[in-house]
């Protein structure tokens, strides 16, 4: 499990690669917790590229703080 961000009292957001020995293709599982609540999303290899991409072009728009730091 590979978790992303720290703890913090409004959230924590965990992600993790479900292997890719299970039957069909491997997924990316994102799980997001927060004070609204908890939420999480199974994604396709391209699905989670396309959020990646998504971000990063949120993160230009947002002034690139971060936009390239991996």
């Amino acid at each position: 499990m590979l978790r992303v961000g720290e703890k913090r009292a409004s959230g924590l957001v965990v992600t993790y690669l479900i292997s890719a020995e299970t039957p069909g293709a491997p997924l990316v599982c994102v799980h997001a917790s927060c004070r609204a609540g908890n939420a999480w999303a199974e994604l396709s290899l391209s699905e989670a590229a396309e959020l990646v991409e998504q971000l990063r072009g949120l993160l230009v728009q947002a002034g690139g703080q971060g936009a390239g730091d991996e």
